[in-house]
């Protein structure tokens, strides 16, 4: 009995060998494939979705030798613009026009004329008069506007020089805001004044002024002489009326 039952146990081992080792070869060529389609997918998923994004998010040695300088090699304290200088050196070259877009000052000095801050003229006033209290005048005219009515004064042969004015018939001159007259000769010409274009006396207008005297005595009138203005500020733009029988002359100084 117990030889037929060795026997029968042999048999069934054998059997259970066969089927096992069977039922791996039938199982491993499938576990295979499996494998295989596995690795076949991760490839593709490694090279069309995964390695460009990688690739973009390092620079390739080449590329990092291209864009950046080798440690130590920058200049010297002192020999470049620090962060702050460059910024404010920047916005400093932002603000001025560059070369060739604005004149030079030579340039501008050939090109434009000299701010008057001073202004002369002569005048000159001759009529007979058929009795006392003939009226006789002139006009002088600025050439120019300014911004606001000079204050005038009226300087007759042998009257003191007041403030505001300076010189002298032959030389006169004024400072800014002042229009000062200087009669050089007077023949029968009464006590002359400076009227505005109004008609006011002992008034001036921004771009010029009237001269009127009366005559003193029937006969022949003679007036003639000098005025100068200080220019304070020209109005924008500003041109006085045409001169008259006046003339007028800049004077830069």
């Amino acid at each position: 009995m117990s030889s037929r039952r060795s026997a029968r146990q042999l048999i069934v081992a054998v059997m259970l060998g066969v089927l096992v080792g069977g039922g791996l070869m039938a199982i491993t060529p499938a576990g295979a494939q499996v494998n295989q389609a596995l690795e076949t997918n991760w490839k593709k998923i490694w090279k069309k979705e995964l390695k460009p994004l990688a690739n973009k998010s390092y620079y390739k040695k080449s590329e990092t030798d291209a864009k950046y300088q080798a440690k130590g090699s920058y200049e010297t304290a002192g020999s470049g613009y620090s962060k702050a200088e460059t910024y404010s050196k920047a916005e400093a070259d932002a603000k001025y026009a560059g070369a060739g877009s604005s004149y030079t000052k030579a340039e501008t000095d050939a090109k434009y004329a000299v701010k008057p801050q001073v202004i002369r003229g002569i005048f000159s006033m001759r009529t007979t008069a058929a009795a006392a209290g003939a009226l006789v005048s002139n006009q002088i005219s600025f050439g120019h506007t300014l911004t606001t009515p000079p204050t005038a004064h009226l300087i007759d042969v042998g009257d003191p020089v007041p403030a505001g004015c300076s010189g002298t018939s032959a030389a006169p001159s004024a400072s800014p805001g002042h229009l000062c007259v200087f009669v050089t000769l007077n023949n029968n010409g009464g006590s002359p004044q400076i009227y505005n274009v109004g008609g006011a006396a002992n008034a001036s207008s921004p771009f010029g002024a009237y001269i009127g005297s009366a005559a003193g005595a029937a006969g022949n009138v003679f007036l003639y002489g000098s005025w100068a203005v200080g220019v304070s500020t020209l109005a924008s733009g500003g041109a006085g009326f045409a001169p008259g029988k006046a003339q007028g002359a800049v004077d830069g100084r």
